[in-house]
């Protein structure tokens, strides 16, 4: 028991190092989002963070007061709130750290207004906000697709950007550095304990508890590792949703999209695969013997497996968002990724997002179906991109053309891959839509 308690820990460890999920919320809810009509023209009055709490604040003592006696009866595996940092409308001292330590959230997020441009829609008058503007995070570069704008006070912009653009806001350091191993003032004083998984000495690889959910792993490993259902998306999505609609009902459209759209980061996150198992394609009993050997001073076997999971995973999104990119920069609205997020002719049987979806149905789909896309992509990719385990691709990956790669793949291949991923995307877009619903409907 102690060897595979300590085989998963490393693994895991390992394995959420790469703690992205889907690359480019943002390009994947433009999409996702575009058949909700209650989005259709709708308009909100962009507000300061600071401007929405000193309206607030009584309801929003409140609201997460309240919040929080949820949470502890209702969230599996919660770590409670330490009473210190509630929420005090009548505290002293600035309004947004006292906010930001009452949600847990990282103090030094930026939390700027602005908007995330379309692929090819910048014009050369557009002034672009510098990535050190948008994210809190230090290692990792910007992502050169992307182009963000600034918004200021009182400017009217389209509720369906707002959103958009909030649904990437959580990868840019809102959850990073919460956990007392960290080596953060905030991390000693949330009392999420320590880092479960992923490396705590990361700053973005810290994040990885909050979003990856690995809720259905076999029984062994939940036997005889606990802390690997020691993730927390599911009070992210709840909380954020939570404000949300306070927001809707106190009059602040703006922070209402906002905070909808940090939900939404969740939930996109739990259709991702490799955010719904720890090593799709390893099994238990993998897991034991490759473990086993490095314990006997032979560690290759589970460095062969960790490396391949993470390439297979890296291959995944860097042709995802490769491809989504270029069909946004083409006005290609008919690719079929793009199409799949769009498709809601399966909606009917997930309109309203509720609480227990996202453990019963939506990362439940995303595990159910990480073995057979972890096999396609070794099948529909080049071996050295997705079947040698002596190549980390790590930060080369960035300057691999993935699509490229797939082409050079037997059709019938291609073929096979295309049909995962478009039924993973379809699923992203069921899901999005569930959660603005959800978020919209009446009380």
């Amino acid at each position: 028991m102690r060897l595979l308690r300590t085989t998963l820990c490393g693994l895991a460890l390992w394995a959420a190092c790469a703690a992205q999920a889907w690359s480019g919320h943002t390009l994947c809810s433009w999409q996702a989002l575009a058949p909700l009509i209650e989005l259709q023209g709708v308009q909100a009055q962009a507000q300061t963070l600071e401007q929405f709490i000193t309206a607030e604040a009584p309801r929003l003592e409140a609201l997460l007061r309240e919040h929080e006696a949820w949470a502890r009866q209702n969230l599996a595996d919660y770590p409670a709130r330490p009473d210190d940092l509630a929420f005090k409308a009548a505290a002293a001292g600035p309004a947004v750290p006292r906010f930001l330590q009452a949600l847990r959230l990282n103090g030094e997020s930026r939390l700027k207004l602005f908007v995330q441009l379309r692929p090819g829609q910048a014009r050369a008058d557009q002034a672009r906000m510098p990535w050190v503007d948008i994210s809190a995070l230090r290692s990792g570069g910007a992502p050169r697709e992307n182009t963000f704008v600034q918004l200021a006070p009182g400017d009217t912009v389209a509720a369906f950007d707002v959103l958009a653009t909030a649904s990437s806001e959580p990868d840019y350091g809102l959850d990073i550095g919460l956990f007392v191993d960290n080596g953060t003032a905030q991390g000693a004083r949330y009392g999420f304990g320590k880092q479960p998984y992923g490396s705590p000495a990361v700053d973005y690889s810290s994040q990885a508890p909050f979003h990856m959910g690995f809720f259905h792993e076999a029984g062994i490993v939940n036997l005889v590792a606990p802390f690997i259902r020691r993730g927390h998306p599911e009070s992210r999505i709840a909380l954020f949703s939570a404000l949300a609609r306070e927001a809707f009902a106190g009059g602040h459209a703006y922070w209402g999209w906002r905070f909808t759209g940090w939900a939404l980061h969740y939930v996109q996150d739990l259709t991702q695969p490799y955010h719904a198992r720890a090593l799709p394609g390893v099994s238990a009993a993998r897991m034991l013997w490759v473990y086993g050997l490095s314990m006997v001073g032979m560690p290759g076997a589970r460095d062969d497996a960790v490396t391949l999971v993470t390439n297979r995973h890296i291959v995944l999104e860097g042709y995802q968002f490769a491809r989504m990119s270029r069909a946004y920069e083409r006005d290609d609205m008919n690719d079929d990724l793009l199409a799949a997020l769009r498709d809601a002719s399966l909606d009917h049987g997930h309109w309203l997002y509720a609480h227990s979806d996202a453990r019963s149905r939506v990362s439940a789909e995303a595990a159910d179906s990480a073995d057979a896309l972890d096999e396609q992509l070794a099948r529909s990719f080049p071996p050295r991109l997705v079947a040698d385990a002596k190549q980390p691709l790590g930060n080369d990956a960035s300057s691999i053309d993935m699509q490229a790669a797939a082409r050079d793949m037997p059709a019938a291949q291609q073929a096979a891959f295309e049909r995962e991923l478009v039924g993973l995307m379809q699923r992203l877009g069921q899901h999005s839509r569930a959660l603005v619903r959800a978020v919209l409907a009446p009380r």
